[in-house]
């Protein structure tokens, strides 16, 4: 396993999340003797783990690359303050599973080649067949030694893939946004990765791997946008909910009529009461980041579940239509159709901004990940749900 940086403060995200430890993830703190605590996650139980004010991003990115974090977990009063830490740890979790996914698809294009197969049958004793049989200090030693060697090839091939960035047409945002991820890419790559790299570069499979990393990088660069989208929904989703959250508070305290509620709510004194109430009363907004299913052999298919969840339940007719609705083909429709909600009592906020699922949809669909979203109640907890699940 790759060792877990321990830099303060760098990329400090302050979101008072509970991290989740898999039994990899408890070993690992446990033989490295750094403490852990017991922390609840959604499902209530307590858990090994981690809690504090805030966590520092790359940490926490390399502790779900290693498959040492089973759930990321947030309940609170309120989450809108909390929007951009909330799109940060939404990001920084997509990208994870990205440079995870990322190594074994490097490696396997090298492994697969004509020229590294005869090159095992050569050399039985220090045969590669799979990345994970590759001892990760054997490859770190190779690369301390020629690290010179490795800077250059590193930063040609971000070169490379920055002048093909700048040709695509491509909205200016988006590729600013692949260029600046372009580095950390190529440079979180796994070791074991660059080790066979280097067997294979003076041989006559040299640019034929370096134009197939290229592409490889490109590839995955374009999934970033699976986070993009993914962020936008989950805001969409925890607007609603936390609408629908403060509606029902202010109504069972009688804080407002009904039909006063926003404006009632767009007074800041009244909003802080109702976040109060809510703290006070244990009435918390959920969302929750599952890897737990995230355990299958090194390279292969990477689950990542988000659920956002709020107190109050809507009927069965509503979630039949909210659920029809995620299925709609939404070109064509403006974001602001999906506001126009009826004023029954069991309606979920403000709407859904459904044109944020379909991107994400079709953009999934596009790559061959499996993709789902849905909405359901949960009476046991009187509260309502949203769970996404993409497999990568």
């Amino acid at each position: 396993m790759q060792s877990i940086p321990t830099t303060p403060k760098t990329g400090f995200i302050k979101l008072p999340a509970a991290i989740i430890l898999s039994k990899e993830g408890v070993d690992f703190f446990t033989k490295a003797g750094k403490p852990t605590k017991r922390v609840v996650g959604r499902e209530g139980t307590p858990q090994e783990g981690l809690k504090a004010e805030g966590f520092v991003a790359p940490t926490l990115q390399k502790l779900i690359m290693n498959s040492y974090v089973d759930e990321v977990y947030l309940a609170e009063p309120a989450l809108l303050p909390l929007r951009s830490e909330i799109i940060s740890t939404n990001n920084l979790i997509v990208y994870a599973i990205l440079y995870r996914k990322l190594s074994p698809t490097l490696a396997t294009k090298i492994i697969d080649t004509p020229v590294f197969k005869e090159f095992n049958r050569k050399n039985p004793k220090y045969a590669v067949w799979d990345l994970q049989a590759l001892a990760l200090d054997k490859a770190q030693k190779l690369l301390e030694h020629k690290r010179d060697t490795l800077e250059r090839i590193q930063n040609e091939m971000e070169l490379a893939i920055k002048e093909r960035l700048q040709a695509m047409d491509l909205e200016e945002e988006d590729k600013q946004s692949r260029i600046r991820a372009t580095s950390k890419f190529i440079r979180w790559a796994d070791a074991r990765v660059w080790y066979l790299y280097l067997i294979v570069f003076n041989t006559s499979l040299r640019n034929e791997i370096e134009r197939a990393f290229v592409e490889i990088f490109l590839q995955y660069l374009e999934n970033t946008q699976i986070a993009t989208h993914l962020s936008n929904l989950l805001m969409e989703f925890v607007q609603n909910a936390e609408k629908a959250h403060f509606e029902r508070i202010i109504f069972r305290h009688n804080y407002a009529p009904r039909e006063e509620i926003d404006r009632f709510l767009r007074n800041r004194t009244n909003r802080q009461l109702v976040i109060d109430t809510a703290r006070k009363d244990k009435q918390f907004l959920e969302i929750s980041w599952l890897l737990k299913a995230n355990k299958s052999s090194y390279g292969k298919t990477y689950r990542l579940g988000v659920v956002v969840s709020n107190y109050g339940l809507i009927s069965e007719t509503t979630r039949s239509r909210l659920a029809a609705k995620l299925k709609t083909n939404t070109e064509g429709i403006a974001l602001a159709d999906f506001y126009k909600e009826s004023s029954d009592q069991d309606r979920l906020g403000a709407g859904l901004g459904l044109l944020y699922n379909s991107y994400l949809e079709d953009l999934c669909r596009k790559k061959g990940i499996k993709y789902f979203c849905n909405i359901f109640p949960e009476p046991k907890t009187e509260r309502t749900t949203v769970f996404v699940e993409i497999q990568f």
